[in-house]
């Protein structure tokens, strides 16, 4: 009986290091789950870009020192930005 409970503790330890992450001090944050938004630049209002997607949809991208601009977009631009699920832009470029 205490060699099974033995074998069974064994397979224990086994399986639980094999389900445990690292993570190491210069490993990038996980990104929110990025999104490409392609449309045209309606407005401009203070760190926020209005966005008409291809669906008519207006989206609002958050901009601000971080994000990598290609350029100096304004309205009626046509841009492809990505952003994270929460609407930060990280890029805008202008879209081909």
């Amino acid at each position: 009986m205490n060699r099974l409970f033995g074998w069974l503790a064994l397979v224990a330890v086994s399986l639980s290091f094999g389900m445990v992450t690292l993570t190491y001090a210069g490993d990038p944050p996980a990104a929110k789950s990025d999104k490409i938004v392609q449309g045209e630049v309606l407005r401009i209002e203070g760190e926020f870009y209005v966005v008409k997607d291809a669906s008519g949809k207006e989206v609002r991208l958050h901009v601000n020192k971080d994000t990598r601009l290609d350029g100096a977009p304004k309205a009626g631009d046509r841009i492809e930005a990505q952003a994270t699920a929460d609407g930060h832009a990280t890029s805008i470029k202008p879209a081909m």
